[in-house]
Formats: structure tokens, sequence, C-alpha cells
């Protein structure tokens, strides 16, 4: 709830744009589906080292689940998308129960809950650490705490790219260019409206 939308169009319209699939928000099916919003956790498929993740994913790919350890800094580039932790749950939220209520997706009672409370704990924080603290069966029900707040600031500090995409166009344009995304890039606003905030809040 970052703006994944908009960074994956402008790599579909970059040198990457071939080598991603057409069906997905540019995350790759087997590991790295949208676990915020749908699907149950299941066994993910592990690779067995940083050379077969690199050959057997596209060479531009964004991951919408939790993040893998090791990190394979040697063979790709890392970046993530931040927004103000409170405006993001929110979104996050409005934007999950749009998405039950179009009737697009297949979400039990119990299933919808627990993407709930994954958004209200603080989603960015569990798909930075979980994969240290827990098997697979339990991922999903971990709940982020001081120390796993750590190790994901801790793996940001390393990330190649940390973009924020509502502030300075200017150096957006400029981080995409470092990214290999192109020059003179203005990202479009993918999805803005989609689960505007309520009066509730």
């Amino acid at each position: 709830k970052a703006g994944g939308m908009s960074l994956c169009s402008v790599a579909r319209h970059s040198e990457y744009g071939s080598d991603i699939p057409a069906d997905t928000n540019c995350w790759e099916r087997q590991h790295f589906y949208p676990m915020w919003c749908l699907y149950y956790l299941g066994t993910r498929p592990k690779w067995e080292s940083c050379e077969d993740l690199d050959e057997s994913t596209p060479d531009f790919v964004m991951n919408e689940n939790y993040l893998d350890y090791p990190l394979c800094m040697q063979q790709r580039l890392y970046s993530t998308l931040i927004r103000e932790p409170v405006e993001r749950a929110i979104s996050h939220e409005l934007h999950l129960e749009a998405l039950k209520d179009t009737g697009n997706h297949e979400m039990p009672k119990k299933l919808f809950e627990s993407r709930l409370a994954m958004g209200r704990m603080n989603y960015m924080t569990w798909a930075l650490s979980a994969d240290l603290f827990a098997d697979n069966l339990n991922k999903a029900s971990l709940v982020p705490g001081r120390m796993h707040a750590e190790v994901a600031m801790d793996t940001l500090s390393r990330f190649d790219f940390i973009m924020e995409l509502s502030e300075d166009e200017e150096c957006d344009a400029a981080v995409l260019h470092f990214m290999g995304l192109g020059d003179d890039v203005v990202e479009p606003r993918m999805n803005a409206d989609f689960g505007k905030f309520e009066a509730k809040w």
C-alpha cells in the first residue's frame, strides 16, 4: 500500500518490461504473491541458493509477501516503497474491505480477519522479519514486536534503494534512473483513489 502498482507500471515501460509476467503486479507467482490481501500461506518453496533465485526469477521482480533470508545482495539490488505508517495501515484496511466487497475474491471470514490483523499490526515489519522468526505455517500469525522491528530496521539499512513516492517527483525520478528504470520518469499514480479514507478515521 505504498505505490507498488505505480512502480510496476514504470518497470513495464523500461528495459525490464518484456520479462515481467503480464498477469501479475510484477510479482513472481510461486513466491511473491500478495500475502497482504489474499491467499492462504502454505508451504512456500525455498530457493536452494542465491544463484537459483537469480536464475529463476525475472530481472525485475516485486515481492508482496515476506522477504526471504539470507539476502542475495551479490546477485540483486534490493529496494522498497515506504509510506507514512498510519496512513498506510488505513489505506491497507480500506483496500482490503473494498476487495472483499467486489466479490472478485473468495475470502472466508477467518482469512479476511487475519489479513486485517496483519495490516493493523504493521505489515511492513512483518514482511521484513517473518522469515527469520516463524516457519511457513506460523508466519501469518506472527505478531511483530520490538525484536522484529529491530531486524526490519537493520534489513532496511542494507537495502540499495528506499523510496517514498508522494513528496518529491524530482528525487523519485533520480532514484528510478539509478534503478535502471529510465530517464526523467514520472511514475503514474495508480490505484490512488481505491479505498479512500472514511469518516470513522
